[in-house]
């Protein structure tokens, strides 16, 4: 039977949840109800970013070390505020839920959308969302985001432009990294002062020959996480994010990482999403593509690619009016590539 310490809260009606949609309530009330009936596991769907999506099961003894962890690296204090303003369908939601119970936060909960500091006018201590819905604030109302006092990014990577917007606001804003296999986020870096993940206390980093990250997490898993991410190690406790080992490209003998490719680019396509992509070729064998998410076309003499090697210059330029993303508002690479027909 799973129990929780007397100090957790620990009845569902403690937790303080003002007005969303009756449907989003709905979820969020299954998920309370779960949460505290004997079973010791919650069952939760991956994001389906790096293939289809998969129901696992995550021990709830884990997901408290996890909220603990979080509130200890936040600070986190008994009645703070906290926003839970995504599904909880996936981990991020659910562990927003978990970290206000552990913490004893009072949450304000609202349906998920682009924007969820539309209607907001409350001083927020600590908020989970993605990098579109930050865009989206960013857009429409950007003066709102300084109600947020720390402000953890998630979902998917955090472009070149998105972090240069956010530092001029006061929020502290931090990159997480993680999966739902880690329970959310094992590493953060705070936007804007650094360039590596720092670990959360009792996590630990190492690498493979292949300079991918290993993960040592005691709470999620006796056994190390081996991950296809490629890293610079900088200590046991930090590292440097590069890319993912899929995404490396073999070009004509030449590897590029897709993602430190897309860094370079980045200034280029300061209004535009975009990504690095690749399709066959008889003498390259992969040929670098350019896809961005525009209503116009673009010509490569409309971007000067003087600050890249003659092996990194995309050699094609696609352009979709809207990219297809998972709920998170990460980029599907592949099914977009598939929409121009180069699958």
């Amino acid at each position: 039977m799973f129990s929780m310490n007397k100090h957790y809260i620990n009845d569902k009606d403690d937790l303080r949840l003002l007005p969303a949609s009756d449907d989003y309530q709905k979820h969020v009330l299954e998920f309370l109800n779960k949460w505290f009936n004997d079973s010791e596991t919650i069952k939760t769907t991956t994001s389906g970013s790096t293939g289809k999506p998969k129901t696992i099961e995550l021990k709830k003894s884990a997901m408290l070390k996890s909220a603990e962890l979080t509130g200890s690296y936040f600070r986190l204090k008994k009645n703070q505020t906290a926003l839970l303003c995504l599904p909880t369908r996936f981990i991020a939601g659910k562990m927003m839920l978990v970290r206000a119970l552990f913490s004893e936060l009072d949450l304000t909960s609202i349906s998920p959308s682009r924007n969820p500091l539309k209607n907001i006018n409350l001083e927020i201590d600590f908020a989970a969302m993605t990098p579109m819905q930050v865009n989206t604030i960013l857009a429409e109302n950007p003066d709102k985001l300084n109600l947020i006092r720390i402000l953890i990014i998630g979902g998917a990577p955090i472009e070149p432009a998105l972090e240069n917007k956010l530092k001029d606001f006061k929020t502290e804003c931090y990159s997480t990294f993680g999966m739902t296999e880690t329970i959310t986020h094992i590493a953060l870096k705070k936007l804007n002062s650094s360039t590596h993940f720092e670990a959360l206390p009792t996590i630990s980093f190492e690498k493979t020959e292949a300079n991918c990250l290993i993960i040592n997490a005691p709470h999620v898993s006796k056994n190390k996480i081996v991950t296809n991410d490629k890293i610079e190690l900088i200590s046991s406790t930090s590292f440097i994010w590069l890319g993912r080992k899929d995404n490396i490209i073999n070009s004509g003998g030449v590897k590029i990482q897709a993602e430190e490719l897309e860094k370079k680019i980045a200034p280029l396509l300061p209004n535009n999403r975009f990504y690095i992509s690749t399709v066959k070729d008889e003498i390259l064998g992969e040929m670098i593509i350019l896809i961005i998410e525009a209503n116009k076309s673009f010509k490569s003499t409309e971007l000067n690619f003087k600050n890249l090697n003659q092996y990194s210059i995309p050699k094609k330029i696609y352009t979709i009016k809207k990219f297809k993303e998972t709920e998170t508002g990460k980029i599907l690479r592949n099914e977009n590539k598939a929409i121009l027909g180069l699958i």
